[in-house]
């Protein structure tokens, strides 16, 4: 088979499957490797050790298989409607961690789409699949397969589509032509994510994640600055996207791709179901969910917080601040600060 035309058959393979995009980039080495050097130099990595660990083999596609010619870069939507403000007591999830666990969705069509190329191909393939815990830059490669252009917010930007987007990669031996980056597809003077990030975590195409509310409500542990409002959020943070023109309007084509009915669920957690949480609770609450990379004592700190801004307004109703008191001697550092900052 031509490998243009077979290329577009695993294409339409893997839309079939239920892929919203799916691109096609070299495995040669990714770009831009001495900005995240930089990144991790100026200490905006936070506490995500892991990544200074994995630089130097972040931007090589093929320390993950050796034999890679081709990526396979693919998206799923996660979009949906417009957030309203969380219910009363309660607070909000970021859109891709309301339903079911992303990883487990993309690799149950990665798997499947890598048999129907062996298929097409007609011999043996060597595959290796990658959903978010693999050392490369996603983003990256994804940009090399034309599936978009990173925006100031340091989000995937895929036109048509938004930012609302989840990745995984197929690496294989089978080479295949690359679709190539977009052409002219840039955030312009456009600076509604920069100016909309309640903590300031944002430069242009530079993200700090010490102020980051996505990075502050899942990767950190331990006591959070109270300065650092995480109102709203009890994990992750959807603002600097909420605000991007790619993700709202008819020209974001959202409607037309919504997130599979997998990626779906409630916006907002209860505060006091969090405070209370004890460990079957939790083991029930994030089994085959996203929500796992948070745990049982973080998203009790993370209510508290979000708690202690309810109660500022005089929103906090009686059994929520008295699960709350219950918490002020705490074990735990970080919810035992959360609590009393709370309640002073």
């Amino acid at each position: 088979m031509d490998p243009r035309q077979l290329r577009e058959r695993v294409r339409a393979a893997g839309r079939a499957l239920g892929l919203t995009r799916v691109g096609f980039a070299p495995t040669t080495p990714l770009p831009h490797v001495e900005a995240l050097q930089r990144w991790l130099e100026l200490g905006m990595a936070a506490g995500m050790e892991y990544m200074a660990r994995t630089t130097p083999e972040r931007h090589l596609p093929r320390v993950l298989l050796p034999t890679a010619r081709t990526a396979v870069v693919v998206a799923v939507s996660c979009a949906g409607p417009a957030d309203e403000p969380p219910a009363a007591g309660h607070g909000l999830v970021a859109r891709y961690a309301r339903g079911g666990d992303y990883h487990h969705l993309l690799r149950q069509a990665l798997a499947p789409l890598a048999n129907t190329m062996q298929a097409l191909a007609g011999r043996s393939l060597q595959v290796r699949i990658a959903v978010d815990s693999s050392p490369l830059l996603e983003r990256e490669l994804a940009v090399a397969a034309g599936l978009g252009f990173i925006g100031k917010n340091t989000m995937l930007i895929t036109p048509g589509l938004g930012s609302h987007t989840l990745l995984g990669v197929l690496l294989t031996d089978l080479e295949l032509p690359p679709d190539g980056p977009l052409a002219g597809s840039v955030c312009g003077r456009c600076e509604l994510c920069l100016q909309a990030c309640p903590t300031g975590a944002l430069d242009p195409y530079r993200l700090d994640a010490r102020r980051c509310i996505s990075g502050l409500t899942i990767e950190h542990r331990g006591p959070i600055d109270p300065s650092l409002s995480i109102d709203p959020w009890v994990f992750g943070c959807d603002v600097c996207q909420t605000v991007c023109p790619h993700n709202v309007g008819p020209s974001a084509g959202r409607h037309g791709a919504a997130a599979p009915p997998a990626l779906q669920g409630p916006p907002s957690l209860s505060l006091r179901e969090l405070l209370a949480l004890r460990s079957g609770a939790h083991r029930r609450l994030v089994r085959g969910r996203a929500l796992a990379r948070s745990s049982r004592l973080t998203l009790i700190r993370n209510a508290a917080l979000v708690a202690g801004a309810h109660r500022r307004r005089g929103e906090l109703d009686q059994q929520t601040l008295c699960a709350l008191r219950a918490l002020i001697d705490h074990d735990d550092d970080g919810v035992r600060q959360a609590v009393r900052w709370a309640l002073s």
